[in-house]
């Protein structure tokens, strides 16, 4: 023991020997912190846990810093099955004793193996599912519920005392002792679980007497005695009940006695029965197997020749007309009539000729070829005045973006006019894209060296860059 002022080791005396410090009441709180610690573990050794951490918690309040009874308190902590509480005296213990403290191998143990701290976690979160399932007032299920969480944590006695008040509550008395009993096993001085069990035995008699008829097949009463670290629980049974008790017990074993010989006689035979019945099993699951991928294969076969009909019928009905949609032709017939109508509608004209394809024309009749070359001939350059038109009253407007999408079509009309390349690049210029508008006069470069145009175009891009 140290003294509290400067550190030094206490002797007999009732002042520090070193400073002079009083140090008496600090030994009897010392003193008082050990005696409880002591009291606590005795009550552990019988597995009075709940009367342990009483006493340890007592220890704690005279000295926090004792560690021997915060490890303890721990270890019956994790006993009850509150993992969570044990964790967090072993992390304060190794808080004031970081080394020398057995406080480290605990939580080694528990680091170590994720599978208990899943189960901690998977503990604590149907414990709390179960507790909100009580109050929504949904019993059944906050029983089934903790019936998972005592799978998962066998030693958790709030989850057998809250299952052994749920099945108080439902009225099923014998499965609710059978619970408590648990409880007890575990903590054999929990006074909450003691008290659940007189309530549960007055309010089989209360029903007892009301029915004249008897409401538990287990005995009213129990004794329990230690035996190492386990407590017995016995109950006792009336003296009456004996003979019957034997007679039952009788003709149990008989049974069983029979049970045994038939199951000593019956698994050569069954074993051979089973036999024949795997390979017949495994012969017709061979044969299904076969079946399966045989007409799997039809049906991808089916499948295949299915969707190669309805893309010849497709073509059928584009080449037709039936599928309503508008062929090669039917735009080449329409640009026709176009042209008959009005030779001077050049617009119309070129906008049902621009929904015939390059690789259509390679592929089709050289009438339709020349029909096709007789009037774009005639129309592309009037188009492309009118384009030019449209593009110059954009312009004047300031709707640039009118302007550029109109010289764009007369410029793929008509590739040698290289006014129209300019005045596109000059719409670019002023829309703001001067990226496009550097590209386009470089295009006026390339293509029409040595005009004025080309010329121009050079200047409009050093200014550009500079």
């Amino acid at each position: 023991m140290n003294c509290y002022q400067c550190g030094s080791r206490l002797s007999s005396e009732d002042f520090c020997t070193n400073c002079g410090a009083d140090v008496g009441l600090y030994k009897k709180i010392l003193a008082m912190s050990n005696y409880c610690y002591n009291d606590g573990l005795a009550r552990a050794n019988v597995r009075d846990l709940s009367g342990a951490v009483v006493s340890l918690k007592q220890s704690l309040k005279y000295n926090k810093r004792n560690i021997e009874a915060r490890n303890l308190l721990g270890l019956v902590y994790f006993e009850m099955g509150e993992a969570v509480l044990a964790m967090s005296e072993w992390i304060i213990s190794k808080n004031f004793e970081p080394s020398k403290n057995i406080a480290d191998e605990y939580l080694d143990i528990l680091h170590s193996s994720p599978t208990k701290l899943d189960n901690i976690d998977q503990t604590l979160k149907k414990y709390n599912q179960a507790l909100q399932f009580c109050y929504q007032d949904s019993k059944d299920l906050a029983i089934i519920q903790l019936k998972k969480v005592l799978s998962i944590n066998r030693n958790l006695i709030s989850g057998y005392q809250l299952l052994g008040l749920l099945y108080i509550c439902t009225g099923d008395y014998d499965n609710a002792k059978r619970t408590l009993f648990k409880a007890l096993s575990v903590d054999a001085s929990n006074t909450t679980t003691l008290g659940y069990i007189k309530e549960v035995n007055r309010l089989i008699r209360e029903q007892e007497e009301k029915t004249g008829k008897k409401v538990s097949t287990l005995p009213m009463e129990t004794i329990s005695y230690q035996n190492g670290n386990e407590v017995i629980i016995q109950p006792v049974y009336a003296k009456e009940k004996v003979g019957f008790s034997s007679i039952i017990n009788i003709i149990i074993g008989l049974l069983v006695g029979v049970a045994i010989c038939w199951f000593l006689i019956m698994p050569a035979r069954m074993a051979g029965i089973t036999q024949v019945n795997d390979e017949k099993f495994k012969e017709v699951s061979e044969q299904l197997a076969a079946e399966q991928a045989s007409r799997q294969e039809i049906e991808k076969t089916l499948s295949d020749r299915q969707n190669q009909m309805d893309e010849l019928q497709r073509k059928y009905d584009d080449i037709t007309g039936a599928s309503g949609r508008k062929t090669e032709h039917d735009y080449l017939m329409d640009a026709a009539i176009a042209y008959v109508n009005d030779p001077t509608d050049s617009v119309a004209i070129m906008e049902n000729m621009d929904h015939i394809s390059e690789e259509f024309l390679d592929s089709t009749t050289d009438s339709f070829r020349e029909l096709y070359a007789a009037l774009k001939s005639d129309a592309a350059t009037l188009a492309a005045d009118e384009y030019i038109e449209n593009a110059k009253s954009a312009v004047k407007a300031n709707d640039y973006n009118v302007a550029i999408e109109e010289y764009t079509k007369a410029w793929l009309l008509d590739k040698s006019n290289s006014d129209v390349l300019m005045n596109l690049a000059h719409c670019y210029r002023q829309s703001g894209d001067t990226k496009k508008a550097d590209e386009l006069y470089k295009q006026v470069i390339d293509t029409f060296p040595g005009t004025q145009n080309a010329v121009d175009a050079a200047d409009y891009i050093t200014e550009e860059q500079d």
